[in-house]
């Protein structure tokens, strides 16, 4: 049953971090890239939402793991309650960044077409749009960072010797 349980932590943790790095450094800069930016900031904001709920799957289940692991199963591996304090972290951030930063980006984008470029209500306009997008980079940066941290700390529980 722990094969089984470290199996799902493990995949979890693989979809949700590879996801995010195949995201932030392949997909988001091909698809600006390649089409104009009012349309590649369409397709992205279309993608949020799907990228969000992964995290929260794979987060949910990491979670759900860990405290059967440490609780279930009385788990002395070394470090689950760092994973722990982590993966909470990473989820909340991820929550934050989904539920709360991104409609608030999209609200301002939404605003923002309906402003004439350039104008000052324009400019003001978009600079908050970059202060809340600094902080969804911000949360997903962290997030990132913390998972690869989990996954080196599971690499080295794992380890044979």
């Amino acid at each position: 049953m722990v094969v089984v349980l470290n199996l799902i932590l493990l995949l979890s943790l693989v979809f949700w971090v590879g996801g995010m790095f195949f995201f932030s450094f392949a997909a988001a800069p091909s698809i600006f890239k390649v089409l104009p930016r009012e349309l590649a900031g369409d397709v992205v904001a279309d993608i949020f939402p799907k990228y969000y709920l992964i995290s929260y799957v794979c987060g949910f289940f990491i979670l759900a793991v860990l405290l059967i692991k440490k609780y279930l199963f009385e788990s002395t591996e070394r470090f689950i309650n760092l994973n722990l304090v982590l993966v909470i972290i990473m989820l909340g951030l991820s929550v934050y960044a989904g539920e709360i930063v991104r409609p608030q980006a999209a609200e301002l984008k939404k605003e923002m077409r309906t402003v004439e470029s350039g104008s000052d209500e324009y400019k003001k306009l978009d600079n908050t749009f970059k202060f809340i997008h600094l902080k969804s980079v911000i949360c997903n940066i962290i997030v990132f960072i913390f998972g690869i941290a989990i996954i080196f700390i599971n690499a080295y529980n794992y380890r044979v010797y």
